[in-house]
């Protein structure tokens, strides 16, 4: 027996079966399409849903109104801040006190008195003391420097200030500048300023100088 004759039915039957299947899945595509929602034409799929829209939900066009539409807003003007203002300087030397301090000597008659202001009947009198040239001359010992105005021989006023260590400029001259409010009884008169020193544990003062200034209300 030949072995062509032996496997022909065999392979009839297997390709009869591979046929009948061939020809069947057509058949369960086109089912599947018909039941299968998913399935079927693709252009089902990009179709405009026409349910009706919840009223929450605006529409897309809501959200598209054109170049034409567009506006920009006008720029805001920040106004800068003012710039910072420099602390001024404080220049040491004579010429800042107003005085001439050369060849001066403290507790010295070194200027006068001046009339700074006048009201109806009173003047108001000044007077600089220069009590130390700097720190490294001073003797480190503390006294009461007096400054009294008198009008027709009678004290109308008086300041004092205590000089001590910390009162002494370390670098520069130091300077008192007494200032008197004085009433006075007559239109124009002479006012008398006597300048002392009172040592520490002194009970009366040391005259230091006398000076005289004219006013006239």
């Amino acid at each position: 027996m030949r072995a062509s004759s032996i496997f022909t039915p065999a392979f009839t039957v297997f390709t009869l079966a591979f046929v009948c299947a061939l020809g069947a899945t057509p058949r369960i595509a086109r089912a599947a399409d018909a039941t299968d929602p998913v399935a079927g034409d693709d252009d089902d799929f990009f179709k405009k849903d026409d349910k009706p829209k919840p009223p929450d939900v605006p529409d897309a066009s809501a959200f598209n109104s054109g170049e034409d539409d567009m506006q920009i807003a006008a720029p805001i003007e920040v106004t800068p801040p003012p710039p910072p203002v420099a602390a001024p300087s404080v220049a040491a030397g004579p010429s800042k006190l107003g005085l001439d301090l050369n060849g001066k000597t403290p507790l010295a008659d070194n200027w006068g008195p001046t009339v700074a202001y006048t009201t109806v009947d009173s003047v108001v009198v000044e007077i600089p003391v220069l009590y130390a040239v700097n720190g490294a001359g001073f003797d480190g010992n503390a006294y009461w420097l007096l400054a009294e105005v008198y009008a027709d021989g009678k004290k109308i006023g008086e300041e004092r200030t205590q000089v001590m260590k910390e009162t002494v400029s370390s670098k520069g001259p130091s300077v008192e500048f007494f200032r008197f409010f004085a009433p006075v009884s007559a239109p124009n008169g002479v006012l008398e300023v006597r300048v002392s020193k009172i040592a520490s544990g002194a009970t009366k003062p040391s005259l230091l100088f006398t000076r005289s200034v004219s006013y006239t209300l």
